[in-house]
């Protein structure tokens, strides 16, 4: 027999140290066995939730993965990707615009003398752009937030659970979409960097408003100030003062 043909997985696009993923996965149909609730509304409670939490301020188990730059979760449904569609037994609101397809609850069956109707199911878009490799990413996933990117993603097709890491990456690579266009504005800019340079300004912040106070008065000296700054800040000093307090030669800022 001749090998079998090799899947013809999705390749993730990448600009500087930045990556991205889109998986497209289909979300069961029918109810939540023993619950009232199918499985879409299990899945939306759950990002209700989670987006809840992130709104408040209130730490979340994706904080735990210090390379996310942004992450995005969306529910499509059939009524919006049938728009301007003609299938039979789908009910449709006509509009100057065209046909807009009505509601369709996955548990309810379609009104057509068709012997096999049509399917309608609703899928689950996953955008997230991070630092790095993605099989790594997807590594720090299974490591870190297993429990939670498990209660999300159980509610779609084919999913196991992160514990079995192989099985996971291949349904990752399933659902895999191409990106058509991946632009990111700070590509040489990891999330660990953005975050220091965020802390630095806030304590360079701190330190101008000791040196230069708001009644106008200006301080005798302000050495021990600044190398109290320096003291404070050393840790961020990669193209800043290092702890010495020397910048960098002009002729290495391109470096």
């Amino acid at each position: 027999m001749p090998p079998p043909t090799p899947l013809n997985w999705v390749k993730s696009k990448s600009i500087g140290q930045v990556s991205e993923i889109a998986v497209l996965a289909p979300i069961k149909l029918g109810r939540v066995p023993g619950e009232r609730r199918t499985y879409e509304e299990r899945l939306g409670s759950a990002i209700d939730n989670l987006a809840g939490r992130v709104q408040r301020g209130i730490p979340v188990e994706l904080d735990r993965i210090r390379t996310i730059h942004f992450g995005r979760m969306i529910i499509i449904r059939p009524e919006q990707y049938l728009v301007y569609s003609d299938v039979p037994g789908v009910q449709y609101d006509d509009t100057s615009n065209g046909k807009i397809p009505k509601p369709i609850d996955d548990f309810f069956p379609l009104d057509t003398s068709d012997e096999r109707p049509p399917t309608f199911r609703s899928w689950l878009l996953t955008l997230v752009e991070f630092d790095g490799d993605i099989r790594v990413y997807f590594r720090d996933v299974a490591q870190f937030i297993a429990d939670d990117f498990d209660t999300l993603f159980r509610n779609c097709e084919d999913y196991g659970s992160t514990s079995d890491f192989e099985g996971f990456w291949a349904w990752i690579k399933r659902y895999q979409i191409e990106t058509n266009l991946f632009y990111s504005r700070y590509a040489d800019l990891s999330v660990v960097r953005i975050k220091q340079l965020q802390d630095f300004k806030r304590r360079f912040d701190e330190f101008v408003a000791e040196v230069r106070p708001a009644n106008g008065r200006r301080v005798e000296s302000m050495d021990d100030l600044f190398d109290q700054f320096l003291a404070k800040t050393q840790q961020y000093a990669s193209d800043f003062p290092a702890p010495s307090g020397i910048y960098k030669a002009k002729a290495e800022w391109g470096r």
